[in-house]
Formats: structure tokens, sequence, C-alpha cells
């Protein structure tokens, strides 16, 4: 019997972004576009130039989902908690609420079995996930991210020019811009670090792993002081951990 091909595909708030896979091999990033652009058009087309693949979906963005059903029909499994290939047990009041993108990225540290784990996910928002130490995902907590605390922080003040962000040189900075910088990146890195300590002590057990993952998670690499891995793929390998477990109960 041949070995499925994934398509799988990641939309977030801000970025929609699609990778192909087999279901042993290497994930392979394909492209990526702003979530905003994904018109029913668009989605159309994606399905037609992949059009032997089976389809995996985590959406953040309610009205995307259906309009990906239509377009890929029998051959897209939608992400949710209720979810028969996630392999996750949790220990959490209503599964339904966590976001497609989190439960992906749980599944993936799940397979990995190194629990405790901290996964966090460095996007439009950044985004905390806890495995305990049997494996169960059981909360954890969602801060604005990084260009969202730039343009809150730029929107909310009429003087302050447009800045793009980049890795302060000092924290005692000697322009605006570079003041904005480092407020804003010192700021993330400083309350990243803040949770990762409040939610070690929360779980019971050894102290957990740390895994970064999104686009922003480079930032923190250098300035986190504890061990952690980077897993700018994190989505994705959840994606085909779920997709290749469907396919296989759907084989026997």
């Amino acid at each position: 019997m041949r070995e499925p091909s994934f398509l799988l595909i990641d939309a977030g708030s801000s970025w929609l972004k699609w990778a192909t896979s087999p279901a042993r091999g290497p994930v392979r990033p394909a492209g990526k576009i702003a979530t905003v652009k994904a018109t029913a058009a668009w989605i159309k087309t994606l399905a037609r130039k992949f059009p032997k693949h089976q389809a995996v979906l985590a959406s953040v963005v309610p009205k995307l989902t259906p309009v990906f059903q239509r377009a890929f029909a029998q051959r897209l499994h939608v992400v949710t908690g209720s979810s028969p290939a996630l392999g996750l047990r949790f220990d959490y009041p209503k599964p339904a609420e966590i976001g497609a993108d989190r439960l992906a990225t749980g599944v993936a540290a799940h397979a990995d079995g190194l629990w405790p784990v901290i996964v966090i996910s460095c996007g439009t928002a950044t985004a905390f996930t806890v495995l305990d130490a049997k494996g169960r995902l059981c909360g954890g907590v969602i801060a604005p991210g990084l260009h969202t605390q730039l343009a809150a922080l730029l929107g909310a003040t009429a003087q302050l020019p447009a800045t793009a962000l980049r890795a302060p040189r000092r924290a005692l900075a000697r322009s605006t811009e570079e003041a904005i910088c480092a407020g804003v990146i010192l700021n993330f890195q400083g309350g990243v670090k803040e949770i990762v300590r409040q939610l070690s002590e929360a779980v019971p057990g050894r102290r957990p792993h740390i895994v970064l993952t999104g686009g922003n998670a480079p930032h923190l690499t250098g300035s986190l002081d504890l061990p952690h891995a980077l897993r700018p793929l994190l989505v994705f390998e959840g994606l085909r951990i779920i997709g290749t477990r469907l396919s296989l109960s759907t084989a026997t």
C-alpha cells in the first residue's frame, strides 16, 4: 500500500502557512501568505495544486474552516479538541476551547515523550501549552505576541514613530526608536521568563522541558537562561502525526 502524502496547513491570525510531508521523512515548508489574502479562490487553487495530498488543517480563523472543507472535500481533516487521532489526554475542563495550533504542538511534544513540557509558541500571541508529568495537556497561558505589543504601543501613543523591531544593543537606549526596540523586546523576554517560572512551579514533579516554536522564538533563544529546544516546524510536526494516525486507522 502506498504511503500517503500530506499537505499540512496552519491558518493563524496573521499568517497562513503550509508544508508537505510523506508519512515518514522530512516536513518541507512550502509557502505562506498573509491570512487576510486567503480568499476562497486562493484556497481552491491550493487544493488543485496538491490534488493527491491528504490535507490536515489547524485553523484559529473560524470563517476559513468551511472554505477549506468545500475546497478539499473528503480529503481534509480539521483539527479540534475532539479529533480522534490526537493521542492526547487532558486534565483540562473544556478541550474544545483549545486552539488547533496549540493542540498540534501538544501532539508533537507528547510524541517526544519528554514530560512535563512547556511549549512556547511565539506568534501573534505568545501561547504557553503545558503537558504535565503524565503527558496530559493541563493548561497554559496566552499573552500578547512581540509584534502585537509593538502595535499596541505605537497605536496608543501618537508621538512615537513607526519602528521596525530589532535586537537592542543596550538597555540604556540613545534614541526613541532604540528605546522602543529595547522596551518591547526586553518586556517580551522578561515576561516569557516570568511566565515560565510560575508555570514550572505550578507543574508537579521535575523541571519541565522547554520547547520554543513560532516566528518570534529566535528572540528568546539567547535570553531564556534555561535549557530549551528550538523547533520551528512543531505545528507541522503535530499535524503530520495526526494525519498519519488517521491514515493508519482508515487502512485497518
